[in-house]
């Protein structure tokens, strides 16, 4: 018997590999629930064996994949049935068969008895972890996934014949611990395209986009073309602050299930920016077709998802976006199972206020109607607007702005300011599963945010006078909250809520 792990999203699963032979038909069958790729397997472990020497005897091998209530996917189970295998082998003794149990075995088996590279490896190997596993045999291609795992002994395999050494002659077996120092995933410099310095307008536009970005805030642009939505949206990404380690780790486990790392990019380090062409449909956004594998919600946890003029993307396109920017998953159910994976993504859309782009545009005029104003604006649903934390009027700025001489702040000073913003929120949310202002439910900012009674006087006023939902209200209250955290105060003041409010201006909407 060996054993494997298998994940249904990143959820991981132990597999138990067992082998019998028996003097009936010759031949290889697996048992419970393997898809069509660890079915074909059987045509992979006969050429494996035999090409590095190894004839299989005239027996019925059945190779049973337990427990039998997961569906098996993939080829990374080729090497523990192919150990599994080896074992029943009467003329090839196997050594160490009382330490096979604490090993776990991946890899795909070539015709020639090379072992491939897998995909999935990452989540598996950190959900073993979880289970006290330490000793893992591996692909060499997918060695660099791991060598920034403490507490773990990798086996990097190239061939089946490395293995057959090891259980059988003893022959010794390279090993690699931790490898390579987490601290030099932080030395990489990075080129942005767009620096907040080279933008010397639009100062409260800017000065909003940092609040969001330390608190994780959602953001809503909107004025006419040309304004420098788009540009402001990008410039994001230079003042992002660096993944913690261990939210490395997380994102990276996302990005092994769709086959994005490699040898340059062995995890990802720096915070993604994902931006999405209003051409993609709603399922592509929410999850890759195949195998229940995540894309752009996912792909974008931890930092950015772009949607520039989102008023061109379908509404039911648009209303799939509801559910994982509230609850910060996306949960996907098909025939083939059901899978959740994280979506903690800061949301980030521009648009024009109307068809022609110029409604209430002080330069020039307006050519649509009210009424096709009103449709083309509606197109975004109140429920939508309502997790929206932040709503940006974006004017444009004179042309002798544009030239001024004048220096702006940089983005790696924002960023600077940035980081001890949140540090501040890792510090109150030390030992929680939060990690930032916006993650905050209803019963947290009764626990993390005290309202004085003039406060609580102040939101009711507003919240009858504005008509603001009991949502909206809260997301102003965390709004404010990294309002305060930016300024390093510790108690929450009006000015935080009035400026809070302020973003989230609607002049440009038509009335619904």
């Amino acid at each position: 018997m060996t054993k494997t792990f298998t994940n249904l999203g990143l959820e991981g699963y132990e597999i138990l590999v067992e082998a019998d032979a028996n003097k009936s038909l010759p031949g290889i069958e697996i048992i419970w629930l393997p898809d069509a790729a660890i079915k074909e397997s059987k045509e992979r472990l006969r050429a494996t064996f035999r090409n590095v020497g190894i004839i299989l005897p005239n027996k019925r091998f059945v190779l049973n994949l337990s427990p039998s209530d997961i569906r098996k996917v993939g080829t990374s189970f080729d090497l523990s049935m192919a150990v599994a295998i080896l074992v029943l082998l009467q003329e090839w003794r196997v050594h160490h068969q009382k330490d096979l149990e604490k090993y776990l075995f991946f890899g795909e088996l070539g015709l020639d008895g090379t072992i491939k590279r897998v995909n999935w490896l990452l989540p598996s190997v950190i959900s073993a972890i979880k289970k006290w596993y330490k000793d893992f045999f591996v692909p060499s291609e997918n060695l660099y996934e791991l060598e920034y795992i403490s507490w773990i002994t990798i086996y990097p395999l190239d061939n089946f014949l490395q293995l057959v050494w090891y259980f059988v002659d003893w022959k010794d077996l390279q090993c690699v611990s931790q490898s390579k120092d987490v601290e030099s995933l932080y030395n990489v410099q990075y080129d942005f395209e767009i620096d907040f310095e080279h933008i010397k307008w639009h100062i409260l536009a800017k000065r909003a986009l940092s609040i969001a970005a330390a608190g994780l805030h959602n953001v809503f642009m909107i004025w006419a073309p040309w304004s420098g939505k788009t540009m402001l949206s990008k410039a994001l990404k230079s003042v992002l602050p660096p993944l913690w380690f261990q939210e490395i780790l997380e994102v990276s486990q996302i990005y092994s299930v769709v086959w994005k790392l490699n040898k340059d990019h062995p995890l990802i380090v720096q915070r993604p920016f994902r931006q999405v062409h209003h051409t993609a449909s709603k399922i592509s956004i929410v999850w890759g077709w195949s195998n229940l594998t995540p894309w752009e919600v996912s792909l974008a946890h931890k930092w950015v998802l772009f949607f520039d003029e989102i008023t061109e993307f379908p509404r039911e396109t648009l209303e799939v976006l509801r559910q994982p920017i509230e609850d910060k998953n996306i949960s996907i159910s098909r025939v083939s199972g059901s899978v959740n994976y994280p979506a903690n993504f800061m949301f980030v859309a521009s648009m024009n206020p109307c068809k022609c782009g110029y409604y209430k545009d002080p330069e020039r005029a307006c050519t649509c109607s009210i009424n096709e104003v009103k449709i083309y604006q509606n197109k975004i649903s109140g429920p939508l607007m309502d997790r929206i934390d932040m709503i940006l009027e974006i004017p444009r700025e004179n042309i002798d702005k544009l030239l001024d001489n004048v220096k702006s702040e940089s983005s790696q000073s924002i960023r600077e300011k940035i980081i001890k913003a949140r540090q501040i929120q890792k510090k109150r949310f030390a030992g929680t599963n939060i990690v930032s202002n916006s993650d905050m439910s209803s019963n947290d900012i009764e626990k993390y945010i005290p309202l004085s009674d003039e406060i609580k006087e102040f939101l009711t006023t507003a919240s009858e006078r504005l008509v603001l939902s009991p949502r909206v209200v809260h997301r102003i209250i965390k709004l404010a909250r990294t309002i305060a955290d930016m300024e390093w105060v510790e108690s929450l003041e009006i000015k935080h809520l009035a400026e809070a409010m302020q973003y989230r201006s609607k002049s440009m909407f038509v009335e619904r």
